[in-house]
């Protein structure tokens, strides 16, 4: 079985025990902050949407601005330990909510939690790719996060449904998580990041510069369309959510079946063609969707979609792990993560002020816009470096 998987078997229980650890932790935050809080907060804190929301967003910023001091403390204080003050520390917040009855209390309960967060998606990466069997980078990074991902919808589905009508149930269901992610992460907290013997050859920082693109890009373009998604399926497209859900889970089913295939096709062949068709596909389905397509087409652009993100996944990851320094690999990958926040950040703010002024569709024309640039900046520069076929 252990020749069908992207990693080695030496580290393979420690990854899938932190992939776990890191999927309850993501399952219990998406639970907390959009199933929870919208029901709890009000009726039982007495603090309104403003309030609540506005503790996420601090909670993202501190996650996000922190990651380089993050992958830094994965690599140099041992990743088992800052996972285990990652799930201590969301235990925390969790039995300080009932008493978070003003809002900056609650503030300050996020952003601490966010900065604990900071150093779990560098670490994890980093470890992944340590950990790769060789020739199959670009698999065992994409598999890694399509482990992680789904965790986030299930605690929001999860607690959502529950929080609606019985809230201080849902608050003990995430403490029973978060609980079982702490037991798990203390099994772990002496696992440490393998570390490569130093390099003598100096890795240049410019090189850096090439990847910040693609990394606000990928987040950013999305969140353009993000928050408002459901209304743009209502009046442009006559969706009802059951609908939009269904598509969704269409294209995201597509895109985790073709996995395998794309990513040996990255691993085996490069992931330069990946990366640009992936970013291509995906500028031509936000663009179909932004004319207005007809119902009917609607299926086929969420499996294009699906195609499109199948193929960039696994060649964003093998661009980065053929690429990035061993060196502190960790903090490095932390930078990056710090600009995909601040696309995330960022795009929804932006998408609102293009539908405010141009309509409803500006957001999906512009989003289409930046992944045909970015499709059109990679192809030119791995052209121009000579590294199409490396």
């Amino acid at each position: 079985m252990f020749r069908f998987l992207p990693w080695r078997r030496e580290g393979l229980s420690a990854l899938l025990r932190l992939v776990l650890v890191v999927g309850l932790l993501e399952g219990v935050r998406s639970g907390y902050f959009a199933g929870l809080l919208p029901f709890y907060a009000p009726e039982h804190l007495g603090l309104g949407p403003a309030a609540f929301t506005l503790a996420f967003t601090l909670h993202q910023l501190a996650e996000n601005l922190s990651k380089t001091a993050g992958g830094l403390l994965a690599e140099r204080l041992g990743y088992g330990l800052t996972v285990t003050l990652a799930a201590a520390t969301g235990l925390l917040a969790l039995l300080l909510t009932p008493r978070a009855d003003a809002a900056w209390i609650l503030w300050a309960l996020g952003a601490l939690w966010g900065l604990t967060f900071s150093s779990l998606y560098p670490g994890l990466m980093t470890l992944a790719s340590r950990i790769a069997r060789p020739g199959m980078d670009a698999r065992a990074l994409a598999f890694t996060l399509s482990l992680v991902m789904p965790w986030v919808g299930l605690g929001l589905v999860g607690v959502g449904q529950v929080a609606q009508r019985h809230p201080l149930q849902a608050l003990h269901l995430l403490l029973a998580a978060q609980g079982l992610a702490l037991l798990v992460a203390l099994s772990l907290v002496r696992f440490r990041i393998p570390v490569p013997p130093p390099s003598r050859e100096r890795y240049p920082l410019y090189r850096l510069l090439l990847f910040v693109p693609a990394a606000f890009g990928q987040t950013f373009a999305p969140g353009l369309v993000s928050l408002f998604l459901l209304r743009f399926a209502k009046e442009e497209l006559g969706l009802e959510p059951l609908a939009l859900g269904g598509l969704l889970v269409l294209g995201g089913g597509a895109a985790f079946l073709l996995l395998p295939f794309t990513g040996r096709l990255v691993d085996r062949r490069g992931y330069q063609a990946a990366l640009v068709l992936g970013l291509f596909l995906l500028a031509l389905v936000m663009a179909r969707l932004g004319t207005g397509p007809h119902p009917y087409e609607l299926p086929a652009a969420a499996l294009l979609g699906g195609l499109g993100f199948s193929l960039f996944l696994p060649g964003w990851n093998g661009l980065l792990a053929k690429n990035l320094p061993q060196e502190n690999r960790a903090a490095i990958w932390g930078s990056l993560m710090t600009v995909e926040g601040l696309g995330l950040a960022l795009g929804p703010v932006t998408g609102g002020l293009l539908w405010e002024a141009f309509g409803l569709r500006a957001p999906f024309l512009a989003g289409s816009g930046i992944f045909l640039a970015l499709s059109l900046f990679y192809l030119l520069l791995f052209r121009a470096r000579g590294l199409w076929r490396r």
